[in-house]
């Protein structure tokens, strides 16, 4: 038996109590593609294996593996899942006494650092972004990435400050030193 593979987020079924996503099959190409339960086009649902159940987490998205379902049913079994981890990409913007900004952008999800106009600990901090993409499973090669923040995030700081910025010492991300 073939298994069919995609990409799909799970929730929680109010019926069954089971992790649910689900489907839908382009009929002129053969193609399926995740989609929301909301979704117009016809779609098929995909049932998490009880396997699988303690490890799924809701809106994250996973590579899946999955079977049809048995007496003609329009649905499919996943018996196979892992998080799908997604390329980050950090970029520098600095504009003298206007723009101080780290982005880290991966799938269509972008967490920003910003010393100047950031309002939330979470952007306006270094060591509040790392939290942020510290809890994130996924990113490709999480550590490499958030090393490469943390080198950009100082610079862009070191700069902020150069041009006459006060920058509180709890606001700085210090490295341990070997």
């Amino acid at each position: 038996m073939d298994r069919i593979k995609t990409k799909l987020k799970f929730t929680k079924s109010t019926v069954s109590g089971s992790w649910v996503g689900f489907i839908s099959i382009n009929t002129k190409t053969g193609k399926i593609k995740g989609v929301r339960e909301d979704a117009e086009e016809p779609k098929c649902v995909c049932i998490a294996s009880r396997e699988l159940e303690a490890v799924i987490e809701p809106d994250v998205l996973y590579d899946v593996q999955m079977i049809p379902m048995t007496n003609n049913r329009r649905g499919f079994i996943v018996v196979a899942a892992e998080p799908h981890a997604f390329e980050a990409k950090i970029t520098s913007t600095v504009v003298k006494n206007a723009i101080y900004k780290v982005e880290v952008k991966f799938g269509n999800k972008t967490i920003i650092y910003d010393p100047m106009d950031g309002e939330r600990f979470s952007i306006r901090t270094i060591s509040g972004v790392i939290k942020q993409l510290a809890k994130r499973k996924d990113i490709k090669n999480l550590l490499l990435v958030i090393e490469d923040f943390r080198k950009a995030a100082n610079i862009v700081l070191t700069v902020f400050q150069n041009d006459g910025h006060y920058v509180p010492t709890n606001k700085v991300y210090k490295t341990a030193k070997a």
